[in-house]
């Protein structure tokens, strides 16, 4: 996250960002073809998960989280959202509703991380059928050797008492490297995707260990890139549900989806078919998550918290 040049043109790119993305929304029915990617972007069937256009819910203030780089969904409560902030020394993680009102705080025990830019809710490694909080003490301006990912199982939102986590220490395996990007498989394993204009992916074990590089993403030029222009066409967040993976990218939403979700390996995904799908009017986006019933997703700025909703459409209901 280079935040500094971010802020340096955040105040004059954000006019001509929502001129520029005014017709965001459009999902990738109309997407042109991208030759500079493999896999080619696929069109999209309404007979699968569409979705309609992104609608701005609410924002996260900053006396909530200063600044929002990591959003999850949780399974325990559904319609709550865990926030955490990037700031040195976070020992918490908020808790709100999708219009970033705050329900609640979850302080971690033992956490103390130098920058925590991810968060995700998966199954527990040691208890696949619960489901675990994992913070993404990831990130880092120039790379860094080893991170931390702090596993908890989910809390009652209004849990008062620090909540015992297990803090697991990983190493990569080809040096050091900056990611803001953190999922899990169905067996509590980390996925990590680099923050770099070619984005490696990484796979480790559940317990910690060693991250090894398992492929790598090309990313496709962005239609709209105002941001890659100055900072690089880089991967800030990422979500996955069954047999689907959202990346985030300051400029836009790519999502790739499995031929069959029963089983997916998730380490296959650069292989499976993507396509652009709505990313709201935000700037310096980094924070994106699949809701709870997979049936749309959050995502949110780092700069001034707003939280954009994009629901589902076409022939996928849109309750629970």
């Amino acid at each position: 996250m280079n935040r500094f040049a971010l802020r340096a043109v955040a105040a004059l790119v954000l006019s001509v960002a929502v001129a520029a993305c005014g017709a965001d929304g459009a999902g990738g029915d109309d997407a042109e073809e991208s030759p500079s990617s493999e896999p080619t972007e696929t069109r999209l069937a309404c007979d699968a998960p569409c979705y309609g256009d992104a609608a701005t819910l609410g924002s996260v203030s900053a006396d909530t989280a200063i600044e929002v780089s990591g959003i999850a969904a949780s399974v325990r409560t559904p319609g709550a959202y865990y926030v955490v902030s990037d700031e040195a020394g976070t020992s918490q993680v908020a808790v709100v509703q999708a219009d970033g009102e705050l329900v609640g705080r979850i302080e971690v025990a033992g956490m103390d991380a130098a920058n925590a830019e991810a968060l995700e809710v998966g199954p527990c490694g040691d208890a696949p059928d619960e489901s675990c909080l994992y913070v993404g003490d990831i990130g880092d301006h120039v790379g860094r050797d080893d991170v931390v990912i702090y596993r908890l199982r989910e809390p009652a939102v209004d849990t008062v008492d620090p909540v015992p986590a297990d803090a697991l220490r990983y190493t990569y395996a080809d040096g050091p490297t900056d990611a803001e990007a953190l999922m899990v498989d169905d067996e509590g394993r980390p996925l990590i995707v680099s923050k770099g204009e070619t984005a490696r992916l990484y796979h480790g074990p559940a317990s910690g260990g060693v991250l090894e590089r398992v492929g790598e993403i090309d990313l496709p030029e962005p239609e709209n890139g105002l941001f890659a222009d100055v900072v690089g066409n880089v991967v800030t967040g990422a979500s996955t549900a069954s047999g689907r993976v959202l990346l985030r990218t300051y400029d836009e939403v790519l999502e790739y989806r499995a031929e069959d979700d029963e089983g997916a390996d998730l380490t296959q995904f650069p292989r499976w078919s993507w396509w652009r799908v709505p990313a709201g009017l935000l700037v310096q986006a980094e924070a994106i998550t699949y809701r709870v019933d997979e049936c749309g997703y959050l995502t949110v700025s780092e700069l001034t918290g707003a939280i954009a909703g994009v629901p589902c459409a076409g022939n996928v209901p849109t309750s629970s």
